[in-house]
């Protein structure tokens, strides 16, 4: 189930609680950034997943710029806006070929089969992040950080993420080479509540609070 928008998830202070006694360098983490605005959901269904696609392996920075440009163009990010902008517009502005593609796939399916996406809340995350990977131009990364800011799922891990990686192996001084290896023993200390450690996680190494 959805959390409302803009409000703060019913389970983020019970996982504060939790990771907060359950691991010390997180712990830490958490104290450095409590008063940092938490995981919220603050955008439409389908202006999460332009955000997210937009950010496929390109900057914060770069992502922003482009994302700024369209909206100069068409004004808000709605499928009907997207769908009635041709391919060479969008290119034009910054998106890729296949991004174009990705993006108007979601816009069509939002439009004719929202049910879809109702059906989500049903599942359970595994479920879920295979259902959301079977979209055309959405893996498991896109689909674990959906999963993450439009449902606000609260045990999700996105393993392939960098920031993730980048900020775990910094913190826990562990190789990257090793992370895939390492993790898992924190993956169960952690749950039920990893979707607030990733967010922990990545706010220590993110200037930007992280948001699709």
């Amino acid at each position: 189930m959805k959390s409302k928008k803009n409000s703060i998830p019913t389970y983020w202070l019970s996982g504060i609680k939790h990771l907060s006694r359950v691991d010390p360098i997180l712990s830490t983490i958490i104290k450095k950034h409590k008063k940092d605005i938490c995981l919220k959901r603050t955008n439409t269904l389908f202006k999460t997943f332009f955000s997210i696609i937009l950010g496929q392996q390109i900057s914060i920075e770069a992502a922003n710029s482009i994302e700024k440009r369209i909206k100069s163009q068409i004004k808000r990010i709605t499928p009907k806006n997207i769908l009635y902008t041709s391919d060479n517009n969008l290119r034009s502005l910054g998106l890729s070929f296949r991004k174009v593609q990705y993006i108007k796939g979601v816009a069509n399916l939002i439009i004719k089969n929202r049910k879809f996406f109702s059906s989500l809340s049903k599942m359970n995350d595994d479920d879920a992040i295979a259902a959301l990977s079977n979209l055309y131009g959405i893996g498991p990364w896109s689909s674990e950080m959906f999963l993450i800011f439009q449902y606000n799922r609260q045990n999700i891990l996105p393993l392939g993420d960098i920031g993730l990686i980048n900020s775990f192996c910094n913190n826990y001084n562990i190789n990257k080479k090793d992370f895939l290896k390492i993790i898992p023993r924190y993956k169960k200390i952690w749950e039920p509540y990893c979707t607030v450690a990733t967010w922990y996680l990545w706010r220590d190494i993110d200037e930007d609070i992280v948001q699709y």
